[in-house]
């Protein structure tokens, strides 16, 4: 069972979401359960160091494995601000994933989503508004599950490995011993620039009210492959992303699911991979390797009529576009802003849609 701390002012929020969780293994705990509602804090500490003790508390009492909060506690003054939250979860190095209510699709609609986690990816994960108040609701609790799954992995592969934690070994090494192969640390170089922000270390008063410290670095090390590598697609790449690397509209990965059967060998199988369908992108490239560099001329696939994103070159790679989310070729692809990662080669956006957004694009 995983059990979901959800910091929501609103109690109609907390019902639904509590529907939605119905038959799962994932259960709502609300802040009226823990006592938040009633949470007092006095002057003689910073309203933040109080919130971590508490919160340390309940979650160690109530086994809670994941923090789910709202950007907005404003409406009812019966819990305290964002921010404090915010600041408190991170202290404990308790893994958290945000949300904001309302809204309606954009024609560039993930923007947002990246600015949000370029802005706070370090210190939380966000959740789409089309799962919290749109019409994607159902996706929420799988979500969540798979995210929570995705901590739990990493800190287990932690706590097998205690050596990881002594200090002489970077981000990269351990990320690539946490998903079971030092070889790949070469793999994460490209995103080592925003170490600093993800793994900043704490302040020595901060210190006692971690939860632990390997499960502090767990959290950091989750939001570091999710936000930044997962995000952007470089060495890992999501569904539509590795169908575009092969010069296929990703619709096609539902008109043939054999397409599927034949990539199973570059799946990724780490932390987060129930989130959804990831892949090496060494092991697309071998795929290519022996089909003479196109997926088309394997003889399972020969007679199918596979939508070509570049169709002037099959063998070509094409992208998914980081902003609009719609199938571009290489042409279309813009130079890479600077908040771009070095190592995310497969990160690109339209340049169309980056010069129609402007200085929005400078995130």
């Amino acid at each position: 069972m995983c059990k979901v701390l959800i910091i929501e002012d609103q109690t109609d929020t907390i019902d639904r979401f509590r529907g939605l969780a119905d038959g799962t293994e994932l259960s709502f705990i609300a802040p009226s359960d823990i006592g938040l509602t009633s949470f007092n804090p006095t002057e003689i500490e910073s309203v933040e160091e109080q919130l971590a003790k508490f919160l340390k508390n309940q979650i160690a009492e109530h086994e809670i494995d994941l923090v789910l909060l709202d950007t907005d506690l404003s409406r009812i003054r019966t819990l305290q601000t964002h921010s404090s939250y915010k600041t408190a979860l991170r202290e404990l190095g308790m893994p958290v994933c945000r949300y904001q209510k309302g809204g309606s699709p954009s024609l560039f609609e993930q923007l947002p989503q990246l600015q949000r986690t370029i802005r706070d990816g370090a210190s939380a994960i966000w959740i789409p508004r089309a799962l919290v108040s749109g019409d994607r609701t159902n996706e929420l609790v799988p979500r969540l599950i798979a995210i929570s799954q995705g901590f739990k992995d990493i800190l287990a592969a932690l706590r097998c490995q205690p050596n990881l934690l002594e200090g002489k070994h970077s981000p990269t090494d351990v990320l690539a011993a946490v998903l079971g192969n030092p070889e790949l640390s070469f793999e994460f170089l490209g995103y080592a620039a925003q170490n600093l922000v993800y793994f900043a270390q704490p302040e020595a008063e901060v210190v006692q009210n971690q939860i632990s410290p390997e499960r502090r670095y767990a959290t950091q090390l989750g939001y570091w492959l999710f936000n930044y590598i997962i995000m952007f697609p470089g060495p890992i790449l999501a569904e539509d992303a590795a169908a575009a690397y092969l010069n296929f509209h990703p619709d096609e990965f539902k008109k043939h699911p054999e397409l599927a059967d034949a990539l199973a060998e570059a799946q990724y199988n780490g932390p987060f991979s129930r989130v959804n369908n990831y892949y090496w992108r060494f092991g697309l490239i071998n795929i290519l390797d022996k089909n003479n560099g196109d997926i088309q001329k394997n003889d399972a696939f020969s007679c199918l009529d596979l939508a070509r994103i570049d169709t002037d070159n099959p063998a070509s790679v094409a992208y998914i576009c980081m902003i609009s989310g719609k199938t571009i070729t290489e042409e279309q692809a813009a130079i890479n802003p600077d908040w771009v990662p070095a190592g995310a080669t497969e990160a690109k956006i339209d340049e169309e849609a980056l010069d129609e957004l402007g200085p929005l694009a400078g995130i």
